[in-house]
């Protein structure tokens, strides 16, 4: 992990059962909220929202189509401007953790890549061109975050690098290095912790995040919670949920990684809310994700993470 200790003498770190705000054992709720999905002047009012909900952290994407469009143009103005985002996010009292992709999901158009990076190939690889692209994409979030560290005394305490990546670990060690040469140093490096990666993470590099959800779009079946969206109800040690992502990885047995207990059990998607689709249109109790967030507590994890906790739509 990067550097712990702001100017103040605040320090974060993390063992293998919590994260550790000031040396003691700190429960954080995270809220996801993506900015560039929603109305610039109303950004204030919402954090402030966020903040009296019980929000400690919010998570957000940078997805790069917002951003360059056109390569070589970029846009971090309005809407888009992510630093504006995170001052406003400071001063409501939240923390922030900036999901940066490349990859993001999110459903949007190509995963959040922009269009000229899918035609020319070889995307969320190690490939030199992909790498280089990527370099310039991480060195403008390190613009946009300029002075919002955690180490510079701002709120920004973890860094996610991709999405949803099953390929090999060396890849996302790239993408961690990248970050810390454009100067990303904070206290917490994550991944999301599904699918399995094709080669083992060494232990310590990038904290793995897991999800839940109560009903999702992905299923290509017209019946109520198919699948295995009952285990989301059932307390367990096994923290990778089945469901997530079923369209591209189908209906599957799933394991955790050999060192998962070794990590503090963090969540980054307690599914709130979720998109439709033409076959399927989800309703999410309430009651649903209090039941599936009070299982993944009583399972063991420290820290609930709601996805989304704020909604918007795609420009």
């Amino acid at each position: 992990m990067g550097t712990a200790r702001r100017p103040d003498g605040r320090t974060l770190t993390l063992d293998s059962r919590s994260l550790r705000l000031d040396g003691k054992p700190w429960t954080p709720v995270m809220g996801e909220f993506h900015y560039a999905r929603y109305p610039e002047n109303e950004w204030r009012g919402e954090l402030a929202k966020m903040k009296a909900g019980g929000i400690d952290i919010v998570a957000t994407y940078v997805f790069w189509i917002h951003h360059e469009e056109i390569e070589g143009q970029w846009d971090w103005t309005g809407n888009k401007s992510l630093r504006h985002f995170l001052e406003l996010a400071h001063a409501a009292g939240l923390k922030a953790i900036v999901r940066c992709g490349p990859w993001c999901h999110g459903e949007v158009r190509n995963g959040g890549l922009p269009d000229w990076i899918v035609a020319r190939g070889k995307e969320r690889s190690e490939d030199p061109a992909f790498m280089a692209s990527t370099t310039k994409f991480y060195g403008q979030i390190a613009a946009q975050l300029k002075g919002l560290l955690w180490k510079d005394g701002g709120p920004v305490i973890g860094i996610q690098l991709d999405n949803e990546y099953g390929g090999p670990a060396s890849y996302l060690l790239r993408l961690k290095q990248i970050a810390r040469e454009a100067g990303l140093d904070v206290p917490l490096y994550t991944r999301t912790g599904w699918p399995a990666l094709s080669s083992p993470m060494p232990f310590g590099e990038i904290v793995p995040l897991y999800g839940v959800y109560a009903e999702g779009f992905w299923d290509r079946e017209l019946t109520s919670m198919p699948g295995s969206y009952w285990a989301g109800f059932h307390f367990s040690t096994l923290r990778v949920d089945a469901n997530i992502a079923s369209d591209a990885l189908g209906h599957r047995e799933v394991q955790d990684a050999p060192d998962v207990a070794s990590y503090p059990y963090l969540t980054c998607e307690i599914g709130g809310g979720m998109m439709s689709s033409y076959h399927r249109r989800i309703l999410v109790d309430p009651r649903d994700s209090e039941s599936t967030t009070l299982v993944k507590l009583g399972s063991g994890s420290i820290s609930p993470g709601y996805y989304m906790y704020h909604g918007g739509v795609n420009p």
